[in-house]
């Protein structure tokens, strides 16, 4: 795994998939949930909208949902997940960062998911005390891949974000954290010089 460069302001990991390896967990509930609606979950389709906002998520099965709607199903599906949230495996080659740079620098937690998930998942980790910052799509107007949970948690940490680094799987986290200008952002599928 890549260690920061001297000079590093901060780390910035995205939680699902980052920190935490939820993915499986969640395509499960919203394939139960989508099949009362006819439809099936393919790798190309979860792919594609696994990490989109909420509500283009489900009119992407649903194309006339309402807010209301996906509110509701939300609801349903974070409910259960948090009945099975043992079986999110931790992403230890992720964590092992975090852990070497406990009190050494400023980390955040900066995630598209809500807080009412992220904080168990990170407590079910036993990693939640690692991270100065927590910041969730409960704390801006726009979730990735728009910039703002990213120019948020570098506010809060009070740091440059060009000499940040952000640990991502997703293109979504990739366009929020270039928006933000981030300075560096490492794409935790490759691996590369680990």
């Amino acid at each position: 795994m890549p260690h920061p460069e001297p000079g590093t302001a901060a780390l910035l990991f995205d939680c699902d998939g980052t920190l935490v390896d939820t993915m499986d967990v969640h395509r499960s509930i919203w394939t139960e949930i989508f099949a009362r609606y006819g439809f099936t979950i393919t790798d190309a389709w979860w792919e594609e909208y696994a990490n989109v906002a909420l509500v283009p998520f489900v009119q992407a099965v649903i194309p006339d949902a309402s807010e209301e709607l996906a509110d509701d199903l939300n609801v349903e599906g974070m409910a259960r997940y948090l009945e099975v949230i043992h079986l999110a495996e931790p992403l230890e080659h992720v964590i092992e960062v975090a852990r070497a740079h406990h009190g050494r620098l400023p980390m955040a937690v900066v995630t598209g998911g809500y807080r009412e998930i992220i904080v168990p998942t990170l407590d079910a980790a036993g990693i939640t005390h690692l991270f100065d910052v927590i910041v969730t799509a409960d704390d801006v107007t726009h979730s990735k891949p728009a910039p703002d949970v990213y120019e948020r948690a570098v506010t809060l940490l009070e740091v440059d974000p060009a000499r940040c680094i952000a640990y991502e799987d997703s293109e979504i986290g990739m366009t929020s954290a270039q928006g933000a200008g981030i300075g560096r952002i490492i794409d935790i599928r490759l691996r590369t010089g680990w």
